[in-house]
């Protein structure tokens, strides 16, 4: 088999399941009725949208099988994984294999970056890692709580069409993740690149500023902030793919792009703890909360953080900018 036939098989198959787990934003759709079928509190549906999410927490043994077996082992593993349940450990497991074979890609696209190669270890050690990782934890993991929460938020508002604002939000999130390739093909025919710690220093502003116009009682709000905060949060994660090669080098890419976004899960249940509790007073204690008051300081709350991952990302960008200069 052909080089080229090998990476339109890779591409298809890659598109296929990443259109397969897709389902995973499926949640806001159906967490009211959820919510109302189990009898449980915001809380308890909090704990759901946190387990559904907890299998990141694998991804690093998906980063580890992708190194050290082969590609058609991990991918057998991961079909056989598939057939029992699916969950987010597959999806870690499928996450790996595409990391690996964007490796060799990286290594060419990625020109005149001085960078080391490191390992998980000490990566751990460096301030650029923890700087990089509540950059992720306060931009794009925050745009993931926000969509697991979207149904509440629409209920809560009054909003009687979720199906097509979860659409909205997550269509947004598909085009956000083509956007850095969108950007590297207009920008590969000029003289210079914008770096990814840059490119995510673009991107956190407006996702903070979405949180704030949410306090906002307008459906236009609404529509408007899900898909800044869809977009931003799409490309972001995309973003991350490379920017992890760019501070840690290609060879440890598999587990140390895991180590990151292991801050998922964790974001996943503190920050949407702290917007169930404050949806539970707003709600006198009762199951159910309707008004703007049920979201309205936890978005300040979440706009407030994310300006302060705005702030660690220019921070980032600042230490980085020397060893991130790209040329074609």
């Amino acid at each position: 088999m052909s080089s080229r036939t090998r990476q339109w098989l890779s591409l298809v198959g890659i598109i296929w399941l990443q259109s397969i787990n897709g389902t995973n934003s499926n949640f806001p759709a159906y967490s009211s009725q959820l919510k109302q079928i189990l009898s449980i509190s915001q809380v308890q549906l909090n704990n759901l949208a946190f387990a559904s999410d907890a299998g990141k927490l694998f991804g690093c043994f998906a980063g580890i099988a992708a190194i050290y077996l082969p590609v058609r082992l991990v991918l057998i593993i991961g079909s056989t994984l598939g057939l029992i349940e699916e969950n987010e450990g597959v999806e870690s497991m499928e996450d790996g294999v595409d990391i690996r074979e964007r490796e060799e890609a990286e290594e060419v696209r990625v020109v005149d970056i001085i960078k080391e190669e490191i390992g998980a270890k000490v990566m751990l050690t460096r301030l650029d890692f923890w700087l990089y990782f509540f950059v992720y934890f306060l931009g794009a993991t925050l745009g993931l709580v926000f969509l697991n929460n979207l149904g509440q938020i629409a209920e809560s508002r009054g909003y009687s069409g979720t199906s097509n604002l979860v659409s909205l939000s997550s269509s947004f999130g598909f085009f956000g993740r083509l956007m850095p390739s969108l950007m590297d093909y207009f920008f590969s025919r000029t003289k210079d690149m914008i770096s990814r710690p840059a490119s995510i220093v673009v991107l956190m502003a407006p996702t903070a500023g979405a949180f704030f116009l949410l306090v906002n009682s307008s459906d236009l709000s609404l529509h408007i902030s899900s898909a800044i905060i869809g977009v931003c949060s799409g490309a972001i994660t995309s973003i991350a793919v490379s920017t992890t090669t760019e501070l840690f080098g290609t060879k440890n890419f598999s587990v140390n792009h895991n180590v990151v976004v292991a801050n998922i899960p964790i974001g996943s249940f503190l920050f949407g703890y702290l917007a169930a509790c404050l949806y539970r007073k707003e709600g006198n204690g009762h199951g159910k909360c309707m008004g703007m008051e049920c979201y309205k300081y936890t978005f300040i709350i979440w706009g407030s953080l994310c300006f302060l991952g705005n702030f660690l990302a220019l921070v980032l960008y600042t230490r980085t900018r020397k060893f991130c200069r790209e040329k074609v």
